[in-house]
């Protein structure tokens, strides 16, 4: 029936289950870490019922603000569920969302704020406490702070009699922020009819079966997160909602609550491994989904010994694509090739296309990866020469180089990551993938290396060894061998060094915790010269190899 409705969509979704859910009171949302009512009882678990008075209380909070139909507000508040229950209160007025993920640092924040002309942010107690954006927005006086803690929510709320506001398919429902890989990030527009026609494809089909069991550990203020929790309400899937995305968290989750789908990004799928994973640890575990961009097939080779029987699905997206329009599938007996996203799902069409010409080019020849689909944004918010530039005849452009053979399409770096060289380009996501064959290598960041010494390589491989890997010389030999035996023909021996680093927390991440090679690339060259000049500013960096050359 639900499939059947035509009005059905990311503004009314809640509205209609209500009406049709018979088990109403059923707890199905479990939280790993509680909210309170204004009454300061704690909430642990959401039934759609308590969902809908939860949404009530603060839709009432907000109308307290002067929230209207058709604005806009900005919100930064706990990880968890307190992002969808903050979406849900908004929409149900005819208001929209501009989510920001609380580790969006400190002054990208502002100019994000400044640059949609947003001058009221909502945020919590926890926020203001530990996020370096919140805090800076406060002290810096841009703007109006609004506590949302300090709401006096009401289980009794009283509501005008037109709430629900009734949506039409234009209807602006939330501002989205990209990672920031190419700059500032954007605010991705997501309405109604556009955000849910992923939701609508899956409804009845997501759950493979009763005993189907989500575990999201997901930044919650991500679109991927919100259309994930959407999808949850409309099967009532028990679902386990996390608000952190750390390895060792998720892994005590998983074996806590034993879920039989679990979605991540990448990164938390790298931490698990990172940590070591047993023969079936994760015996429960059917499916596992990584949003965002390909998974490292390293990775999944070492998860799926977790759950051997186990399928996992590279969910192939980005913001603005509005769902994962791409999709691979690797089991423990077949992993899928590296950096293949598989083929587009069936309301999508890709193709690759020359930088210069904008012609489609022939299949294996690299070029820029370009979709067409019903739930691709409609734009950037108030940014009409942007948005009419990511889009080329017709195809919108998701700034990836690619290519694509016998029907399967590959993701090989970001546009703006691609390393030139005098001899040809190198792509680093491609170059990562052959470090992370290496044994005794978890994890590798490659970059171009730029605006240093004549002396400074072209290419820096910073690499995160197995904790049990031994000596860091010998993993950085073998990654370098590696590398230059992948890109020799482009690059001298000295063109190439590798970084054996304790951790790769020190590296530049976005709010969604993508390595923001941009800004790495300009510090490289300076910590590659401090770390052989054995500078205390370098203690992350254990070993560094570079042709005949190396120090500790």
């Amino acid at each position: 029936m639900l499939r059947a409705d035509a009005s059905l969509g990311s503004g009314n979704f809640v509205d209609l289950c209500l009406a049709l859910n018979p088990a109403k009171e059923v707890e199905f949302l479990q939280l790993d870490k509680p909210v309170n009512y204004g009454d300061g009882v704690p909430v642990r678990a959401f039934s759609l019922a308590t969902l809908q008075q939860y949404r009530a209380a603060l839709a009432d909070w907000y109308l307290g603000q002067g929230v209207g139909r058709g604005d806009v507000v900005a919100v930064c508040v706990e990880d968890g569920i307190a992002p969808f229950l903050h979406y849900l209160a908004l929409t149900s007025l005819g208001a929209a969302i501009a989510l920001i993920n609380p580790a969006m640092p400190a002054e990208v924040g502002a100019a994000y704020m400044s640059e949609n002309g947003f001058d009221t942010l909502v945020a919590d107690t926890h926020t203001q406490a530990t996020s370096a954006f919140v805090q800076h927005w406060r002290a810096s006086n841009a703007g109006r702070l609004v506590d949302a803690s300090r709401a006096a929510l009401r289980r009794d709320a009283h509501l005008p009699a037109w709430w629900p506001v009734a949506p039409e398919d234009s209807t602006l429902v939330m501002l989205s922020h990209t990672s920031g890989t190419t700059g500032i990030p954007k605010a991705v527009r997501f309405e109604h009819r556009q955000f849910f026609m992923g939701k609508r494809a899956r409804i009845g089909r997501f759950a493979e079966g009763p005993d189907e069991r989500l575990l999201t550990a997901l930044p919650q203020s991500h679109s991927a997160a919100i259309s994930h929790l959407e999808t949850a309400v409309l099967h009532g899937i028990p679902t386990y909602v996390m608000g952190t995305q750390e390895g060792d968290a998720v892994r005590a989750a998983i074996r806590a609550f034993r879920p039989t789908t679990v979605v991540a990004f990448p990164k938390t799928y790298m931490q698990l491994v990172e940590g070591g994973v047993g023969a079936r640890e994760f015996d429960s575990v059917r499916r596992w989904f990584s949003m965002g961009d390909a998974a490292h097939q390293s990775h999944t080779r070492r998860l799926l010994v977790g759950a051997p029987e186990s399928r996992f699905i590279d969910a192939f997206g980005s913001s603005e694509l509005g769902m994962a329009l791409f999709r691979c599938e690797s089991t423990a007996a077949a992993l899928a090739p590296q950096r293949a996203i598989g083929r587009p799902v069936d309301i999508a069409v890709a193709k690759i296309l020359d930088p210069v010409t904008g012609r489609e080019v022939a299949p294996g020849q690299r070029g820029l990866l370009a979709v067409r689909a019903p739930t691709i944004t409609s734009g950037y918010w108030q940014q009409p020469e942007r948005t009419a530039g990511a889009w080329q005849g017709g195809y919108f452009l998701t700034g990836d180089v690619a290519y694509c053979e016998d029907g399967i399409f590959y993701q090989i770096d970001r546009e703006v990551d691609v390393v030139e060289t005098a001899a040809g380009r190198l792509y680093t996501l491609q170059l990562e993938e052959v470090a992370q064959q290496v044994e005794g290598v978890c994890d590798v960041a490659v970059v171009g290396v730029g605006g240093g010494t004549a002396d400074d390589p072209a290419l820096l491989a910073l690499v995160l060894p197995d904790r049990h890997a031994g000596d860091p010389a010998s993993v950085a030999d073998g990654v370098l061998e590696a590398l230059l035996a992948e890109c020799g023909a482009v690059l001298p021996e000295r063109g190439v060094a590798v970084a054996i680093v304790r951790s790769l927390a020190f590296l530049p991440v976005g709010a969604t915790g993508k390595v923001l090679k941009r800004l790495l690339r300009d510090s490289a060259g300076s910590l590659l010269r401090q770390a052989f000049d054995g500078a205390a500013g370098t203690r992350d960096v254990l070993y560094v190899a570079r042709g005949s050359a190396a120090r500790v």
